[in-house]
């Protein structure tokens, strides 16, 4: 039998053998993605990864995981030029802290150690990197650690390096920003009611919280160190749910507490503990359409489920390592920070240590009917 390879490098150096048979392979392949094209689709079963498990019906249901721009769909002319060229650059997560959308396609990430914003667009599959700029009047000039949006889209940044507030617009430009110095000692978590129009900044150093307008004026802050009711410890993440109230993350006391939009305490949940409803290590909160309150906990690798109330419904998650499997693991958590439930309903959340982001969507929202289709997997109640 004729050795075709042994011929070919014969008279062709090894280098360019191995494209021509990468160019072969290339051409192969983009044939078998036209003859694709033109038949009839077939129906696929797709598994399905939903909590909580049967015979209870579906409350929340996984959607995808983000690693880079590799995760965006490819078309089969996509992945034939990189089976012929490799695979271009990917953007990576190296320490990815809090998490925003804006219910339109595009996801917001801080991430701490690049020092930036990391933009994914769903619709388009493209990312974007907002980095620290020289002018810190014209320039993000801070290090992103949490973040919020406004109803014009248009993005809150604290974190470290200066004493201010970036509002940066759709596209990354820096249209505002308001100094804190003296007010505020370390800030945390951030929200923007834009109705109502004020800005709340959590002041983790001084336990307490900065109210704003949205011109920036100081208003006026509530909270004080303590244990007691209204009293804070670290507090951390903040959510303003559907009727104005402030939903707070008492990181350090290990409970969530509810103030009005005027600073009043109105009611409070949570101890420490290794229990279902128990906090070890709280890093993150959000609300969904019913108001009920998604707290991630870094350290249980979980995020709890709350009622607007107070009342526990259900943990979703378990502790996964993926850089050490290389296995998807859907709903698995190596330290989830910030989370996020956009107006659809959609579920973001930053699982910092697999350095990636996962979607999920909630299935009972007001919109929104659970599906009862099977199978349905992974974590009990």
């Amino acid at each position: 039998m004729i050795n075709v390879t042994r011929i070919i490098n014969t008279f062709l150096p090894e280098a360019l053998t191995m494209k021509l048979v990468r160019f072969t392979f290339a051409l192969i392949w983009i044939t078998l993605m036209l003859v694709a094209g033109c038949a009839t689709d077939t129906p696929q079963t797709t598994r399905r990864y939903v909590w909580p498990r049967p015979p209870d019906p579906p409350k929340i249901e996984w959607i995808k995981s983000y690693y880079s721009q590799h995760d965006f769909p490819k078309s089969g002319f996509d992945s034939a030029m990189e089976l012929f060229f490799g695979q271009p650059y990917a953007l990576t997560f190296e320490k990815p802290i809090d998490i925003k959308s804006n219910s339109k396609g595009i996801v917001y990430i801080a991430d701490i150690v690049l020092g930036a914003i990391v933009v994914y667009d769903l619709n388009n599959y493209k990312i974007d990197l907002w980095e620290r700029g020289s002018d810190p009047d014209k320039n993000l000039s801070v290090n992103p650690y949490f973040l919020a949006l406004d109803k014009e889209d248009n993005i809150y940044a604290v974190g470290s390096g200066m004493s201010r507030i970036y509002i940066l617009n759709s596209n990354g430009s820096v249209i505002k920003w308001i100094d804190f110095t003296g007010i505020v000692k370390y800030p945390a978590g951030i929200a923007v009611d834009s109705e109502g129009e004020r800005i709340y900044l959590v002041d983790s150093g001084d336990s307490k919280v900065a109210v704003f307008d949205l011109s920036g004026k100081h208003l006026f802050s509530f909270g004080k160190p303590g244990r007691e009711e209204g009293e804070l410890n670290r507090p951390s993440p903040i959510a303003i749910n559907h009727k104005g109230e402030l939903v707070i993350g008492d990181t350090l006391n290990a409970r969530v507490q509810i103030f009005s939009k005027e600073g009043k305490f109105l009611r409070k949940f949570g101890q420490r503990g290794d229990g279902g409803p128990d906090f070890q290590v709280l890093k993150g909160l959000s609300v969904d359409s019913d108001d009920n309150i998604y707290v991630t906990d870094g350290k249980a690798n979980q995020i709890k489920i709350f009622s607007t109330k107070g009342e526990y419904l259900m943990s979703l998650g378990t502790a996964y390592s993926v850089t050490q499997t290389l296995r998807e693991a859907p709903g698995g958590f190596l330290l989830p920070q910030g989370i996020h439930i956009d107006d659809t309903d959609t579920i973001y959340v930053s699982d910092q240590a697999n350095m990636r982001f996962q979607i999920f969507s909630y299935l009972g929202g007001k919109s929104k009917t659970a599906p009862s289709t099977t199978p349905a997997v992974l974590q009990k109640k």
